[in-house]
């Protein structure tokens, strides 16, 4: 720790693919960080479900109860990226955003050129406006860590499962510490992604019934999610907003990083109080999730944002 006073502890669990390293790291600014029994009840949380490598059309058609059940309970849109990297680190970088790759600068999965500095992620946003709040970032991709640890301040929690997400064991070991934090600490913001859809792209592509059981099997991790966060809602009167989002899709025969329709398309799912249930087409885009999150915390939506909040009815925007 340096010589100034030390106001808050941020605790980050990173876990790399050869061991788990726990990380305490201190700021300079803020008030005490949230710990796991003082998470900021009493306002609207949000948790988002990043489904890598996933298309809406072939979720429609899986056998995927869990998503059908928030396709129907919420609204939904189908969009297309064109003109965007369809690759992750781009992609994901908007989602956390809330800005196109031509501003925060990031192309490929690299993150070289990278301008969160310019461009903050939501969850720095979060933590320079309303340092009590606890943050969350547990992914099966370690690309994600960089995008959370970006700072400063970084999120209050930030672990990557290690192991070949090729195995759907890997996601489910990222869904049981998603479950854990939402049911231990109910952080105000969590961000997850779940890789195996994607991982059986690249081997099969959307043709191989490999693509479409992949998805099946991520439906059972969202459930467990979604079942945790609507426990804790109805033992504690919090109120979740759960949206679920693509970062890019699959050629038929497998990869993307092209500018085909396959390649290029996503979808957002937004699940809440006042959002229009079953709703389809709403004109959702990637870069509408950062505002959403900022949104539904009662925070500033900075103007440069490309994106929007998801509309809910009697709900007003902060400027």
């Amino acid at each position: 720790m340096n010589n100034q006073r030390t106001r808050r502890h941020r605790l980050q669990l990173l876990l790399s693919a050869g061991a788990l390293t726990l990380a305490l790291a201190a700021t300079t600014t803020g008030t005490a960080a949230a710990s796991p029994d003082t998470a900021v009840s009493g306002i609207d949380k949000t948790v988002v479900i990043g489904l890598d490598g996933t298309m809406l059309a072939e979720v429609r058609d899986a056998a995927a109860p869990n998503l059908h059940r928030l396709l129907a309970e919420g609204a939904s849109a189908e969009a297309s990226i064109a003109g965007h990297p369809t690759i992750s680190g781009p992609s994901w970088s908007t989602i956390l955003t809330g800005v196109w790759h031509t501003e925060h600068g990031v192309v490929d999965n690299s993150y070289l050129g990278a301008r969160f500095d310019r461009y903050p992620s939501v969850f720095t946003r979060i933590e320079r406006e309303r340092p009590e709040l606890r943050t969350a970032s547990i992914a099966t991709w370690d690309g994600i860590a960089r995008i959370a640890t970006s700072g400063p301040p970084a999120a209050d929690v930030v672990v990557t499962t290690p192991g070949a997400s090729i195995l759907p064991t890997i996601d489910a070991r990222t869904a049981t510490s998603v479950v854990a934090e939402i049911e231990t600490n109910g952080p105000d913001f969590l961000f997850t992604q779940l890789d195996h859809v994607d991982a059986v792209g690249h081997v099969g592509g959307t043709n191989s019934p490999l693509y479409r059981t992949a998805i099946e099997r991520v439906d059972v991790e969202v459930g467990r999610i979604v079942d945790a966060v609507d426990a804790r809602r109805a033992a504690t009167g919090e109120n979740w907003t759960v949206l679920v989002v693509s970062d890019h899709g699959h050629t038929p025969t497998g990869g993307h990083g092209g500018q085909s329709p396959h390649e290029a398309s996503t979808f957002v799912i937004a699940r809440g109080d006042g959002i229009e249930a079953g709703r389809v087409n709403a004109g959702f885009t990637l870069a509408d999730v950062t505002p959403t999150v900022l949104a539904n915390l009662g925070l500033d939506v900075p103007a440069e944002l490309a994106g929007t909040p998801v509309p809910r009815s009697g709900q007003s925007v902060p400027a």
